[in-house]
């Protein structure tokens, strides 16, 4: 299968997942969440044709214990649960280490204000679900912690790398943040479990992972023009 087949067949499945969390069918869902990673996974492979940067191996380790989060977290109960979110944060350090394997000067090094909004964000969150954490607190700032330091660094990225997919990885890691940002708020905060909560939380995930990977991977291939 060419590398365009396979991210027209993750778009695909992607949509119908987030179809199965918005229509409420648990089976559409269920099914199509684990395909998801491996066929990103397959594309980088096949568009790469084996041959991974650094960088791009970083982010492959990534997308493997994104899978197994994934996997992790349709499983019921607080183990299952937490095993899963350690998954992601693993995953989250690997994607930190695949941005800053690019060396090169640094967008938030050299406008440090645009921290404010990340921060911010990180704060908020944490408010917000700070009465439901309970004895999960430390582990919820360092997981939160770690989450924006990835977004960071992929906003880090785009003085260094080619502009456009420069942007797309950044824009990504944002759209993980806030998906990851809405699971916090209705395991822990204010925010109800809904079939459309359910469904945003999947539509930015799916965007997260196919814009991080894509545009890393153009990254890679297209040199940057001084």
């Amino acid at each position: 299968m060419s590398d365009r087949r396979i991210l027209i067949a993750y778009m695909i499945v992607g949509a119908a997942n987030v179809l199965g969390n918005a229509a409420e069918l648990p089976a559409l869902a269920n099914v199509t969440k684990p395909l998801l990673v491996p066929l990103l996974l397959a594309w980088l492979l096949v568009s790469r044709r084996g041959a991974l940067t650094p960088a791009l191996r970083w982010l492959a380790v990534g997308l493997v214990f994104a899978w197994f989060g994934d996997l992790l977290l349709m499983v019921d109960g607080d183990l299952a649960f937490m095993a899963g979110i350690g998954a992601f944060l693993v995953m989250q350090v690997c994607y930190i280490v695949a941005f800053t394997r690019i060396p090169g000067p640094g967008f938030v090094r050299a406008w440090k204000i645009t921290l404010v909004p990340y921060v911010g964000i990180w704060v908020v969150v944490n408010v917000l679900v700070s009465a439901g954490v309970g004895s999960l607190r430390i582990p919820v700032l360092i997981y939160s912690a770690v989450l924006v330091t990835m977004a960071v660094s992929a906003l880090d990225l785009v003085l260094r790398v080619p502009r456009s997919p420069g942007w797309r990885v950044a824009w990504g890691a944002l759209f993980f943040l806030v998906s990851d940002g809405f699971i916090a708020l209705t395991e822990f905060g204010p925010l109800s479990a809904t079939p459309t909560l359910s469904a945003l939380i999947m539509a930015t995930y799916i965007s997260a992972q196919l814009m991080i990977v894509t545009g890393l991977t153009e990254c890679e291939n297209t040199p940057l023009s001084r």
